[in-house]
């Protein structure tokens, strides 16, 4: 079973900015997000021997994420690099508005997965070809702390999504998915 978690809400959240592999500080909501879902983690994992593992993007809002969740679950934490976000190239930073006032607004750019035509940046091959390769390596039970986009592709992946399906699936930072056997459920932090 896997334990999938956005990390809390960051500055750069509040101000509609593509982060990408940039990084901004959670905000207190997106420290008080990651300490609710840590307490529900605990208690729905229980005590353990030994601490859960947790697959953790080396970005600093996901490391900042798993800290806090870490003050209810003992969790031995494994840096992972494939699950950091999205490069998006000339992008990072920018709003959406900036990058189209920058960039010009190209008619050939697919509303879907635009986001993955950024200069300089990703393309979805590439992001999914690195999100494959740790998913088919990931040992569970596991707790997983990564980002929007990546969170997206792990679901895909586990539920063999096509990939215009599994880039419209729901992103939060108010709770985790629970992913076991092909199915996914999304659980509440209160």
């Amino acid at each position: 079973m896997l334990y999938l978690i956005r990390h809390g809400q960051t500055l750069w959240n509040t101000e509609a900015r593509f982060q990408g592999q940039f990084d901004s500080p959670l905000t207190d909501l997106g420290r008080d997000q990651a300490t609710r879902i840590g307490r529900a983690l605990a208690a729905e994992i229980g005590p353990r021997a030994e601490p859960i593992r947790a697959y953790v993007s080396p970005l600093g809002r996901t490391r900042t994420t798993a800290d806090l969740i870490g003050r209810s679950l003992p969790m031995s934490i494994v840096e992972e690099p494939k699950l950091m976000e999205v490069h998006f190239g000339d992008w990072e930073g920018l709003t959406r508005d900036d990058i189209l006032s920058r960039f010009g607004s190209d008619q050939s750019i697919r509303p879907l997965d635009w986001q993955f035509q950024a200069p300089g940046g990703e393309t979805l091959d590439v992001v999914l070809a690195r999100v494959s390769a740790w998913y088919e390596t990931a040992e569970s039970p596991a707790v997983v702390i990564t980002h929007g986009i990546i969170s997206r592709l792990v679901r895909g992946l586990h539920a063999a999504l096509r990939h215009e399906d599994m880039l419209t699936l729901p992103v939060s930072q108010d709770g985790y998915f629970r992913l076991d056997g092909g199915q996914i459920e999304f659980v509440p932090a209160p």
